[in-house]
């Protein structure tokens, strides 16, 4: 793949460029692990009286905006 990339930057003609862009990325598509990002379902359940909640992407509970009125 390095040499692939190597290649592609010192290449002037735009066929030949794009022929070793291709190439890399067939290359990458076949030879690179997936890693599969699981995030199970979430909800919160909460009060009436209760205000305050923000979603945070790390999708924990964050106590300090919730406020009770």
């Amino acid at each position: 793949m390095d040499k692939l990339i190597d290649a592609a930057g010192l290449e002037i003609d735009p066929k030949k460029y794009t022929e070793l862009v291709r190439s890399f990325a067939k290359l990458e598509v076949a030879d690179v692990p997936r890693v599969s990002i699981y995030q199970p379902p979430l909800d919160v359940a909460m009060q009436k009286s209760i205000k305050g909640y923000q979603y945070w992407f790390h999708r924990q509970l964050d106590y300090r905006q919730l406020e009770k009125q």
